[in-house]
C-alpha cells in the first residue's frame, strides 16, 4: 500500500487524515490506533512522506517479532542495526501492545536515550510513530502496559475509523482497487452493480480495508472485466434476507419500545468497552460522534 491508498471523502476519515498531515512536519510522537486492516502502517508512511524527514529512512518494526535485546542499543551494544539506520528518519513501531514487560522497559530507555544521545554523543534525532489495534489505556489500567511508556507514545493519538464507519467511501475504494489490481494483472477492470454495492455497504468488514483489497484482487483474477453482481460476491458479503433471518432477531408479537431497547444496547456496549467510547462505537457499528449524540439523548454516562 502507498499513500495513494489513503482514499476517502467521509468526514470521519478526512478528519484523521488532515490531522495526520497537520502534525507530520513536527517531531512529536504519534500513536495510531484502530482495528486490524484499517491502514495504520499506510498512514505512518504518509506522515513520514509529509515530514521534514521524508528524505531520511522510514524503518518499520513489528513489535510482535522483536529480539528481546533489540532496544539495548541505548546502552551501546551492537544490537539494533535497524534502529541506528532510522537515525534522522522515522521509526514505526507496529503493534506496541505485544511488547513484554522487559521490552517495554528497554523501549522506554531507548526512546529517552535517543532523544538526548547515548553517552554524551549526538542524539539519534529520530521521529517515532507507534501503532496498535489494542486499547492501550485499558492495558495500562490492567497493569499489562507501562503507564510511563504509554504517555511517552501517546503525545498525539490518532484513531483510524473502521471501514464500516465510512461506508460512503466504498465506491471510491472499490473503483481504485479494481483498477489497480486489473493493471497489475494485465486484465480489464471489474465494475460493481448497485445490488452488489449495497450489499458491500451493509457488510461489517471485519478485515477493513485489507479485506476489501483482497476482494478486489480476487475479482480481478477470477472475474476480469465483469460487472459484479450479488451472485459474484462471497456468501458472507451478500445482503441479509428480507425476513431478517441473517440478524437472528425476531420482533415479539407484542412489539417493543425501540428507545428503551436502543438505550439498553448502548449501555451494554459501554460496559463491555469499560467506558471506552471509541471501542463501544465499534461494537455497535456506528461512529463515535453518533454514539456521543445517542448517549446524550438517553442521558447515559460512560
Amino acid at each position: 500500500m502507498t499513500e495513494h491508498d489513503l482514499i476517502g471523502q467521509s468526514a470521519v476519515f478526512t478528519r484523521v487524515l488532515n490531522t495526520a498531515r497537520m502534525v507530520a512536519p513536527t517531531d512529536v510522537t504519534i500513536l495510531l490506533t484502530g482495528e486490524t486492516g484499517t491502514g495504520k502502517a499506510t498512514l505512518a508512511r504518509e506522515i513520514h512522506a509529509c515530514s521534514t524527514r521524508r528524505l531520511r529512512p522510514f524503518i518499520a518494526l513489528s513489535c510482535s517479532a522483536l529480539p528481546a535485546d533489540l532496544f539495548e542499543l541505548a546502552r551501546g551494544t551492537d544490537q539494533g542495526a535497524a534502529l541506528r539506520a532510522a537515525a534522522g528518519g522515522t521509526l514505526f513501531l507496529d503493534e506496541v501492545a505485544d511488547l513484554d514487560p522487559g521490552a517495554q522497559a528497554a523501549l522506554l530507555r531507548y526512546l529517552e536515550t535517543a532523544a538526548v544521545g547515548p553517552m554524551g554523543r549526538e542524539p539519534l534525532s529520530l521521529r517515532v510513530v507507534a501503532a496498535t489495534a489494542a486499547d492501550l489505556a485499558a492495558l495500562v489500567r490492567e497493569g499489562a502496559f507501562r503507564s510511563d511508556l504509554f504517555h511517552r507514545l501517546n503525545v498525539v493519538p490518532l484513531d483510524i475509523p473502521p471501514l464500516r464507519e465510512r461506508v460512503e467511501d466504498l465506491p471510491l475504494l472499490l473503483k481504485h482497487y479494481a483498477r489497480a489490481f486489473a493493471r497489475g494483472h494485465g486484465r480489464p477492470a471489474s465494475s460493481f452493480r448497485l445490488a452488489a454495492l449495497n450489499a458491500l455497504k451493509a457488510y461489517g468488514w471485519p478485515g477493513n480495508v485489507r479485506e476489501l483489497r483482497n476482494l478486489c484482487e480476487r475479482l480481478a483474477i477470477l472475474l476480469p472485466g465483469v460487472s459484479v453482481g450479488l451472485e459474484n460476491l462471497p456468501v458472507a458479503m451478500r445482503a441479509p434476507s428480507r425476513d431478517g433471518s441473517a440478524t437472528g432477531f425476531r420482533l415479539p408479537a407484542g412489539g417493543i419500545d425501540l428507545n428503551l431497547l436502543e438505550r439498553d444496547v448502548i449501555r451494554q456496549a459501554l460496559e463491555l468497552a469499560a467506558g471506552n467510547r471509541s471501542q463501544a462505537a465499534r461494537l455497535l457499528g456506528i461512529t463515535r460522534d453518533t454514539l456521543l449524540y445517542r448517549m446524550q439523548k438517553y442521558g447515559l454516562a460512560a
